[in-house]
């Protein structure tokens, strides 16, 4: 049986460290609480990633012999390697569009501030109001169901969930919890990136770029600065300039 493990090793070795060595881009997910499922899901989808799972011991010796200590301190308990030669920014963003509800589950703690909305249940009264009022929601039978009077937070961000919240959510099919994979880290060209550094909004991004842009030209059409952006502006704003010129010199000559 050692035998057998040692060999499985060095394989493993072997084939995740030729992997690895392929690819320009080389990112740590953490695989505790994420479901195979989803992990299934994810690969279909990002077809062009490879993700690999392996041994931590192993991965950590693969990682420090191709020169990657920088990750292998890093590694989680249950790791995930994540190769691409797209860009880590754009892989991330990937792999958030992957992201999936689940339902919560007793003694978990909460990642999120938990909302049940106003509105109508589709519960018949009976048990089920008691229930739902148990867990602070303002519920009141209108006709023939249940009806939430008021958005109500069940449970806070950093609180565990109770077996009466779950239940809840349950009899209201609501999942609450997003689950997506966490990213350790994602190496390119040297440099380790993080999710605080890799969750950007690309859109915001843009629009902060757009709005940047056009105040340069406005700036620069009121300084009369010309650049390409600016020299058509101020050739038009210049004619109409012009034409109020000779609009007032013509009224004079009246």
């Amino acid at each position: 049986m050692t035998k057998h493990i040692r060999q499985w090793r060095l394989d493993q070795f072997d084939e995740v460290g030729k992997l690895i060595s392929e690819y320009n881009v080389i990112g740590i997910g953490n695989l505790e609480n994420f479901p195979s499922a989803l992990l299934h899901k994810l690969r279909k989808q990002l077809s062009d990633v490879t993700f690999k799972v392996t041994n931590r011991h192993v991965l950590k010796r693969i990682l420090i012999s191709q020169k990657h200590e920088d990750l292998a301190n890093i590694l989680p308990n249950y790791p995930i390697v994540i190769l691409t030669n797209d860009n880590a920014f754009e892989l991330y963003a990937n792999i958030k569009k992957s992201k999936a509800k689940s339902k919560a589950k007793v003694g978990m703690v909460s990642p999120i501030d938990i909302i049940i909305p106003e509105g109508d249940t589709g519960l018949a009264p009976g048990p089920a109001l008691s229930d739902l009022k148990k867990v602070g929601l303002k519920a009141q039978v209108k006709g023939a169901t249940i009806y939430i009077a008021k958005d109500a937070v069940v449970t806070k961000e950093g609180e565990i969930i109770s077996s009466d919240v779950v239940s809840t959510l349950s009899k209201l099919d609501i999942k609450p919890i997003e689950l997506i994979l966490d990213v350790s880290g994602i190496k390119e060209e040297g440099l380790i990136y993080g999710k605080d550094i890799l969750n950007i909004d690309a859109e915001d991004i843009f629009n902060q770029f757009t709005i940047a842009f056009r105040s340069g030209v406005n700036l620069a059409v009121e300084m009369g600065y010309i650049t390409n952006e600016s020299i058509e502006p101020l050739i038009m704003s210049a004619e109409l300039k012009a034409q109020a010129l000779q609009k007032k010199v013509e009224e004079k000559k009246e």
